[in-house]
Order: C-alpha cells, then sequence, then structure tokens
C-alpha cells in the first residue's frame, strides 16, 4: 500500500488549518464545490465592509476593477497555461458557454454535437446558442465514440462526471479536426485538479467552473477561446461582482503561490490510487473506473440493497462524509484533493466497508446523542 510521506502529512495539517471546511467532515465533494481558503473569506468581506462605507460608486472604482481582472486573469492564465488575454473571468460556466460559443465562427445550419454528460449549465447554454445561431444541436451519449461526419464542433467534457476518466486530449482534437470538426471543452472537473495546458489540449474553446478544485467562491467561471477560432468578436460573459472577482484571483493564486501547482496535482492523484485501492479491497464494492486514467474522482457502487442517497446519508451519520450520491447510476462519486488526508480516507473506507457487510436494516445502529 502506498505510504503518505511524513513531510506531506505536516504541509496537508498546516494548509488544513486555513482551510475551515476541511475540520466540518471528510470532505469529498469538491466536484461540486470546494471549500474557500480563509484567505480568500477575509479578503471578500473587507472589500464588501469598504463598499458599505464608502459606497459602490466611489472614485477610482472602475480602475480598482480593471486591476481585479487582471489579476483574476493573470492566475487563471497559470493555471491553464494560457495567455492571459485570451481568458474571461464570468459568473457562471452557463454565461461563460453562450459567450464563448456566440463569438466563434459559425454558418447557419452548422451541427453542434454535445455530450450529454457535460455539465447541465453547459447543455443549457448550448441549446440558447444553438437557437439563437441557428444551428443544428444534437445533444448524445459519448459524443467522441461516433461523431457525426458533418459536425462543426463537439463539446464533451473533459472528465466523465460518473467515473471520473479522462476523455479529452490532443490526440482527440487532432481527431476531430482530421473530420472537420472543433473541440470544445468543459473542464469543471479536470482544471486545478490536474495539469492543465489549453495549447496541449488542442481545443478551440475551454469552459470550467472555478468553485471546484480552483477553490473560487460560488458561481465564478472562466472562458479561454483560442485565437484562431474566435470571429473577432470579444465574448462578453455575465460579469463577476467586484467581490467574487477579487475572491477567484486571490483563491487561484493562493493555490499557486502558497500551496503549489505540482505538488498539489501530485498529491490529488496519489489520494486517487489510494482510495482506489481500499475500496477495490472490499468485498461488495464495485468500481466504475478501476483501470482508466482518472482526475479527482472515484465514483463506486455498493451492494444492490443500498440506494445512493441512502448510503450517502448514512456514510455522513457515521463518519461525517460529505459525499455525493449519483441516484440515476445507483452510486457514490468520491471526489477528492490535496487538502484530504489519508487517514480520513482510510475512515471513509473502513465506513464504506462497514455498509458493504450490511443491509440498511441489518447495520448496527450508532447510539444517538440526547440534549436536555
Amino acid at each position: 500500500m502506498v505510504q503518505l510521506p511524513p513531510t506531506d502529512a505536516e504541509k496537508v495539517a498546516a494548509l488544513r488549518q486555513l482551510l475551515p471546511a476541511t475540520g466540518a467532515g471528510i470532505y469529498l465533494d469538491t466536484a461540486t464545490a470546494g471549500p474557500l481558503p480563509a484567505e480568500t473569506a477575509a479578503a471578500m468581506v473587507e472589500a464588501d465592509e469598504w463598499e458599505l462605507r464608502v459606497g459602490r460608486a466611489a472614485a477610482g472604482r472602475e480602475e480598482d476593477l480593471e486591476q481585479r481582472l487582471a489579476e483574476a486573469r493573470a492566475v487563471l492564465a497559470a493555471l491553464l497555461g494560457a495567455d492571459p488575454d485570451l481568458l474571461t473571468p464570468a459568473a457562471g460556466v452557463a454565461s461563460a458557454t453562450l459567450a464563448g460559443l456566440l463569438a466563434l465562427n459559425w454558418r447557419r445550419g452548422d451541427r453542434l454535437m454535445v455530450d450529454d454528460e457535460c455539465e447541465p449549465e453547459v447543455l443549457s447554454a448550448t441549446r440558447l446558442a444553438a437557437r439563437a445561431l441557428g444551428l443544428q444541436l444534437d445533444v448524445v451519449a459519448d459524443a467522441l465514440s461516433d461523431p457525426a461526419t458533418d459536425a462543426r464542433r463537439v463539446v464533451v467534457p473533459a472528465v466523465s462526471p460518473m467515473t471520473g476518466r479522462r476523455l479529452a486530449s490532443a490526440r482527440t482534437a487532432a481527431d476531430l479536426r482530421r473530420q472537420g470538426a472543433g473541440l470544445i471543452l468543459d473542464a469543471s472537473l479536470l482544471v486545478a485538479a490536474a495539469a492543465v495546458s489549453v495549447d496541449e489540449l488542442g481545443a478551440e474553446m475551454l469552459v470550467t467552473a472555478t468553485d471546484r478544485w480552483a477553490l473560487g467562491p460560488e458561481g465564478t467561471a472562466a472562458l479561454w477561446l483560442s485565437p484562431d477560432a474566435a470571429s473577432g468578436v470579444v465574448p462578453v460573459a455575465g460579469r463577476l461582482p467586484r467581490t467574487a472577482l477579487l475572491g477567484l484571483a486571490r483563491s487561484v493564486g493562493w493555490l499557486e503561490m502558497y500551496v503549489g501547482l505540482e505538488w498539489a496535482f501530485e498529491r490529488t492523484a496519489f489520494l486517487v490510487r489510494l482510495l482506489v485501492e481500499q475500496l477495490a479491497a472490499i468485498d461488495g464494492v464495485g468500481l466504475l473506473a478501476p483501470q482508466d486514467p482518472l482526475a479527482g474522482i472515484v465514483t463506486f457502487r455498493l451492494p444492490p440493497a443500498w440506494g445512493a442517497e441512502a448510503a450517502a446519508d448514512e456514510l455522513g451519520r457515521r463518519v461525517f462524509a460529505i459525499v455525493r450520491p449519483l441516484p440515476e447510476h445507483k452510486a457514490l462519486r468520491a471526489s477528492v484533493s490535496w487538502f484530504n488526508s489519508d487517514e480520513e480516507l482510510s475512515r471513509f473506507a473502513g465506513a464504506v466497508a462497514e455498509l458493504a457487510r450490511h443491509t440498511p436494516e441489518t447495520l448496527p445502529r450508532r447510539p444517538a446523542l440526547t440534549i436536555l
């Protein structure tokens, strides 16, 4: 079994103190929303208090907004290996997706294929864009397995939200280009969970939520467009409020300069392997993607007697695990990050093993705490 180096344990313990939510339970749902750094929260509170005191129309506010925007673009550029001028912070993935699609070169009647595993906000935005631009829209399962030969562009998630598989690569983009199609990536489950370089991915457009592994404020996102793909239209996504823009820059900057991206990516990969190893050893537990390259997601099924929601609730009660039920797949999704400890992953796996040995009816109940 892989072992955590002692120096890593010390670093993780120190960093967890700066992410207060990691002390509230076993935080295994970063794919939905990551914890907010205390430094980010403090900076946002300070900004809100300043506006409360002096108002939101104070002299120099527009210049301050431009500075915050430049800071956010700079740290996002380092995270994505991109030119800052090609990045647009946005108020949500739907806003980023719609702005990017409207800025691309299209002909009326072009076919746009979208994988149904993309974020719900991405699916909604593609439908809006298709109506506005007069595109033929096909929402399909596994869009990369057999893309239509006349597709102008194909939208896929960089990581499957169900299995954690890495779906898109430079080879994916090259294969599509040979068919005359461009690649658009929904990278919300990849960015800040693993190393990303937009040039190496070969996509024409990338959108990502930045409130997951990037630890940004809720509802923040980013858009990147290839300079060759745009029609000369500057994308205008929903503008982030000043406080959220400040928080996004602070969180991503903290991750890059204080935590360290290379260390964070290596540790996240280590934790994924550790959790896969632990869960694979449990009788009755089935992994959805045990052999594939994974990002930060491990999805598994318990014996049929356990429904996904009931299992998630029970794990929450027994070890305070925050894990995502996927009822439509009868599975649980654990999304790990560098801030998880090996000790809490072992406790989580132990609780999963206990559920696997029982049904909901035979599981020994823990005594309830009575407060008088």
